[in-house]
């Protein structure tokens, strides 16, 4: 059983080389669609072409977080390409936890399950806070949809950013399914630069400015914040990349 990792690409120099080298040590194939980045994120990709066997492809798609960026059209592109028995979606500032190294090649060969969900932990100001779940915004921190059988007619709606999968049924959750326990962690608001040009989304941006205490909590007109302490282990890429 082989994968197929799928990846949009923005200005990502600061996560690309710690995130392909976790990938290289799992994934059979990495499809990377460069919508336009002005960094160096296509010079560090060509750089890991012969070691992750990449496929790279440019193109520029306009202001990212708005309705130019046509992210579904981006996403089901790639799905096309993918040539694995498995597509998993992960994104730039996302990495699998050591452990999936061991578990997946088995847990791939599984004929009982369609789709695969993970555990989300999403990282908050640093690497040692962790968003989670609050009333009217239950999108942090829980299980998520990032790998499906290929050939399952799965697809991205058609949606212009932060666009969802279905299948000809319907909602992706039709299909059967099966939990992994192995977190994937998302360090896009804990490293780097933290935000991008253009996003702030729902306001996140005034929150988090204003937060600090890892036990601290922010009302916002819709949900608040909440964050509690990370006191896992990060993956060894992170860890070395990073220095944490």
């Amino acid at each position: 059983m082989t994968i197929t990792v799928i990846t949009p690409v923005l200005n990502e120099e600061t996560f690309l080389p710690v995130y392909l080298e976790s990938l290289s040590s799992y994934a059979d194939e990495i499809i990377i669609v460069d919508g336009g980045s002005t960094d160096r994120s296509v010079e560090i990709i060509q750089s890991y072409i012969s070691k992750c066997n990449i496929r790279l492809f440019i193109r520029k798609q306009g202001t990212a977080y708005t309705d130019e960026w046509n992210e579904s059209v981006v996403r089901n592109f790639m799905v096309n390409q993918a040539r694995g028995d498995w597509i998993a979606n992960i994104d730039a500032d996302e990495i699998f936890d050591d452990a999936i190294k061991t578990i997946l090649p088995e847990k791939m060969k599984q004929t009982s399950a369609d789709v695969l969900l993970f555990p989300m932990i999403n990282f908050w100001k640093d690497p040692w806070t962790v968003r989670v779940n609050a009333p009217n915004d239950e999108r942090w921190s829980n299980d998520i949809v990032r790998m499906w059988r290929n050939g399952k007619g799965i697809r991205y709606r058609d949606q212009k950013h932060h666009c969802t999968l279905h299948n000809e049924a319907g909602d992706v959750w039709s299909l059967p399914s099966e939990r992994i326990n192995v977190p994937l962690y998302h360090y896009h608001y804990a490293l780097g630069k933290r935000f991008k040009f253009n996003d702030n989304r729902r306001g996140d941006v005034n929150l988090y400015n204003n937060s600090g205490d890892p036990n601290w909590s922010y009302h916002h007109d819709e949900y608040e914040v909440r964050t509690v302490p990370y006191r896992g282990k990060h993956p060894e890429s992170i860890r070395k990349y990073f220095n944490i």
